[in-house]
């Protein structure tokens, strides 16, 4: 079996964004997807932040699009770039939509590094490759630039610090909520549509799974996996980072902006329908 190469035909070494871009889109498609996702539930761990999500209407009344609708803001901005027009409406959205929240500046830090280190993480346990070291400075890079337009403080220089400050953050404020089950509730069935149907009954287990350390799992209300269901997971994991050695890399982007073929957008969707009304 041949592994496959790191694309390095692709952006310049000095085009961190490109790189990101690449990652995301091409190269680590279902990795990425996944560590999205995990940092998505991530923040129902948290009981402050989950009080400010479960205070949103848009988060209760209609937590599918809310799911989606992160998804795509954050996809924007990489498929198209900060300075491009579609970029830049979605990082005013971002801005727009956070203005007034409630939290602290290392609250909202936290979320956006969840955005950068988790899906990280997820490449490094289970990717058909480990990220190169070049390709880790340009995620870094990408959430720095995402933090200062949404006008945040600096954040952490290197993926090691970004780390340290996401394990240190959790360890001090991770916990059970009633605002957290609720969400979590709201929300499961954006995770359950993903599975194929003879698994949708454990997906509850999957999520606890899917989450790198026990402790988020009781956090979010969920049963910590049993071990040895959790081996059989990782072996799973591993078969398919295996397989995918052999397989060529994707030639379609993950996302095409305007186009996500889901029950919340079905034909598509515009940049005004994204976001709370």
């Amino acid at each position: 079996m041949t592994l496959h190469p790191t694309r390095q035909t692709l952006p310049a070494g000095d085009d961190l964004y490109g790189i990101y871009r690449t990652m995301v889109l091409y190269d680590f498609q279902k990795e990425i997807h996944a560590g999205f996702f995990v940092s998505y539930y991530r923040n129902f761990a948290i009981p402050s932040i989950a009080r400010t999500l479960a205070g949103r209407t848009e988060m209760r009344e209609r937590p599918m699009k809310r799911s989606y609708d992160t998804g795509i803001v954050i996809h924007e901005i990489i498929a198209n770039g900060f300075d491009s027009d579609r970029g830049q409406a979605m990082t005013a959205l971002l801005r727009r939509v956070h203005q007034g929240v409630p939290g602290s500046a290392e609250d909202f830090m936290y979320v956006l590094m969840t955005l950068l280190v988790l899906p990280l993480r997820w490449i490094d346990q289970h990717g058909w490759r480990k990220a190169t070291p070049l390709e880790e400075e340009a995620a870094v890079a990408f959430y720095t630039e995402l933090g200062r337009r949404m006008g945040l403080d600096q954040a952490p220089a290197t993926l090691a610090d970004a780390g340290d400050f996401l394990d240190d953050y959790e360890a001090r404020h991770l916990g059970p909520s009633p605002e957290g089950a609720e969400l979590l509730g709201a929300t499961v069935a954006a995770l359950k549509n993903r599975l194929a149907r003879p698994l949708r009954p454990f997906t509850g287990v999957i999520l606890a799974l899917m989450m790198d350390k026990p402790e988020v799992a009781v956090a979010l209300g969920l049963k910590p996996a049993p071990s040895v269901l959790r081996a059989c997971y990782n072996a799973v994991l591993l078969f398919r980072a295996v397989s995918a050695r052999s397989i060529p890399l994707p030639t379609e982007p993950s996302f095409v902006p305007g186009k996500v073929g889901v029950s919340v957008y079905p034909n598509g969707y515009t940049l005004d329908q994204i976001g709370p009304r």
